[in-house]
């Protein structure tokens, strides 16, 4: 039976804070690059965000539309995907959706300037864009926890590139022995790079990619992202 195949946009925006620069972004990447493809579509609030609850700024618009992108993967039923943001807290759904899927036979390469480790409580900017991965590992506020399919393991995790890590995050990886690549590691030694990735040993990989892990002295678009941090 051929695989089912899902183009999932979903323009989140509200875990990056007030502004709309990441929902403008989503638009013009599927307007300039993704025409013609056939694309499912999570419908998001443009409205302002909404007030900080639960220690979340937009508390409410995030758990609704993570709740609407639930349902609309559990009617499609897809076998792999390709997912377009929006913020990196889109990615809740689908590595979840795809970890229950192929059974924990899954590693996920968390591309990133940033660690997105980050609960609710120690959030120093209460964005949830510097928390998917920490939900994706079962903690966080608990109805947003919920919305997901499954549980990753820090050990289905290969961190690649981070370089602004809040202190509870770095403790985090320390704690559970996460393993991460810096951006030094990965220019000098790419053997090395795939080794780790070849040493989970799963069949499946999911990678996220997040463009602030690019040179911003290179690439100064990302520098907003950068500096004001997860």
């Amino acid at each position: 039976m051929k695989e089912k195949h899902m183009n999932l946009f979903f323009p989140q925006w509200q875990g990056a804070g007030t502004e709309k620069e990441l929902l403008k972004g989503a638009f013009e990447i599927k307007e300039k690059y993704l025409d013609g493809y056939e694309l499912i579509e999570i419908q998001v609030s443009s409205e302002d965000i909404a007030e900080t609850e639960n220690n979340i700024l937009g508390y409410r618009q995030i758990l609704e539309q993570l709740r609407t992108a639930k349902s609309v993967i559990s009617e499609e039923r897809p076998d792999r995907i390709f997912t377009i943001g929006g913020g990196c807290d889109v990615e809740v759904i689908p590595v979840s959706y795809l970890n229950k899927k192929l059974k924990g036979d899954f590693t996920v390469l968390w591309i990133d300037a940033h660690g997105d480790l980050n609960i609710p409580e120690q959030s120093p900017s209460k964005c949830f864009h510097g928390m998917p991965l920490r939900t994706l590992l079962g903690d966080g506020d608990a109805e947003i926890v919920n919305t997901a399919f499954s549980f990753l393991s820090t050990a289905q995790l290969l961190m690649l590139g981070q370089r602004d890590l809040d202190e509870p995050e770095k403790d985090y990886i320390e704690e559970h022995k996460i393993t991460l690549l810096t951006v030094d590691i990965i220019n000098s030694d790419m053997n090395h790079v795939l080794a780790s990735v070849k040493a989970k040993g799963s069949n499946n990989i999911y990678v996220h990619i997040d463009l602030d892990v690019l040179d911003y002295n290179e690439f100064p678009e990302t520098v907003n992202n950068f500096v004001y941090g997860k």
